[in-house]
């Protein structure tokens, strides 16, 4: 079992970067000039991608990357477990904990973003 969920975390983690590096691909050139560099790209990206200007296409493939690590951190944490490493699977709980309140987090700054770009459509024909 802990292999399965080994080969579980491995595959969510590459997933969630290539998705990840998609949207820095598509963020950093809107960024302001002192956030471009790759140090502090890495902060912005995640501010930057849920902006209500950011198109919501490239929120939703932020938001995918987001879901992977929500697979990622538990599997690692299982595959912990199963492997008897106890102290690993506590950790890794704590952080699937962590994890998953962001992605939450995140998750509804999306939804309001969806929300206000669908209501101006509405308003209009009304």
């Amino acid at each position: 079992m802990a292999v399965f969920f080994g080969v579980l975390c491995a595959l969510a983690v590459t997933w969630s970067i290539v998705k990840y590096f998609g949207v820095q691909s598509v963020v950093s050139d809107t960024l302001p000039l002192q956030f471009r560099d790759g140090l502090n790209s890495r902060y912005a990206i995640p501010i930057y991608a849920l902006e209500p200007s950011t198109p919501l296409a490239v929120q939703a493939e932020y938001m995918k990357s987001l879901a992977g690590g929500c697979v990622a951190v538990p599997s690692f944490a299982l595959a912990c477990f199963f492997a008897g490493q106890m102290q690993a699977a506590l950790l890794g709980t704590l952080g699937a904990t962590v994890v998953v309140i962001s992605t939450v987090k995140s998750w509804m700054t999306y939804r309001d973003n969806c929300r206000r770009q669908i209501l101006p459509a509405d308003t209009n024909e009304a």
